[in-house]
């Protein structure tokens, strides 16, 4: 390969390089919307009355839940769980336990209709058995923040799957399509569009380091690249179940 070659294939790397941003508040004004938008919200409901009572196949919980999920029935919290898929077919494993998805303001209130055996609230609630929560924290400014209050109130699994790790904290807008999000059939009235958000990775070393200041241990972890941005430089996923042991 000659020098033009090479000089050549980097230019194109470097064009199609995924725009990073030097802080949180840079992606999401670049963003122009986040993960609350009106929009999401109402497609992620009218998609989600379309699979009632079929959400097993189509959402498939983390092979850690089994493990989560040992002991006496008690109290099961997915933050981020939308419009509770994975709730419904986890519950139907254990139909014992209560289940509590935390979600927006908007989303919780519209998604309370649709699975009544599911609480659906927009704040952590005080006691916590086992925690969950998938591809959510990656799209919070303050997701350690988040992960330390949440594991505060857990009394003994907290999942974490379903993350974009990095070894340093990048900042981008995230871009995907509309009819991407969820499962199932796609509704009608809908028109497919470009959707974008801010996200940022996560330090997986801060995570478990948060976690064991919190009383926890790291007790199980598993290779998973689903939902991480494979155009990212360095970015790569993991689920994780860490188990309170003081």
């Amino acid at each position: 390969m000659g020098v033009i070659d090479v000089i050549r294939n980097a230019l194109s790397d470097f064009g199609k390089r995924e725009k990073t941003y030097w802080s949180w508040d840079d992606a999401c004004r670049a963003a122009k919307s986040d993960y609350s938008d009106a929009l999401l919200t109402d497609f992620r409901i009218a998609r989600a009355k379309g699979i009632l009572g079929e959400e097993e196949g189509i959402f498939i919980p983390s092979p850690v839940i089994s493990e989560a999920m040992e002991g006496e029935a008690a109290h099961f919290v997915d933050f981020g769980g939308a419009v509770g898929e994975m709730c419904s077919v986890i519950q139907k494993r254990f139909p014992s336990w209560s289940f509590t998805v935390v979600e927006t303001t908007a989303m919780a209130r519209a998604a309370a209709s649709i699975r009544p055996s599911v609480s659906f609230v927009d704040k952590l609630p005080d006691e916590i058995t086992v925690l969950h929560t998938s591809g959510t924290l990656q799209y919070l400014k303050d997701a350690e923040g988040v992960w330390h209050s949440a594991l505060q109130r857990t009394t003994r699994y907290a999942c974490l799957v379903r993350n974009a790790f990095a070894s340093r904290i990048q900042y981008r807008v995230q871009r995907s399509r509309l009819f991407d999000n969820g499962g199932g059939p796609i509704p009608s009235g809908f028109n497919d569009m470009e959707i974008r958000y801010p996200q940022r990775t996560l330090s997986e070393e801060k995570m478990v380091r948060i976690a064991e200041k919190n009383g926890f241990e790291l007790v199980r972890r598993i290779n998973q690249n689903s939902g991480v941005v494979s155009s990212v430089k360095g970015m790569y996923g993991a689920d994780l179940l860490f188990k309170r042991i003081r």
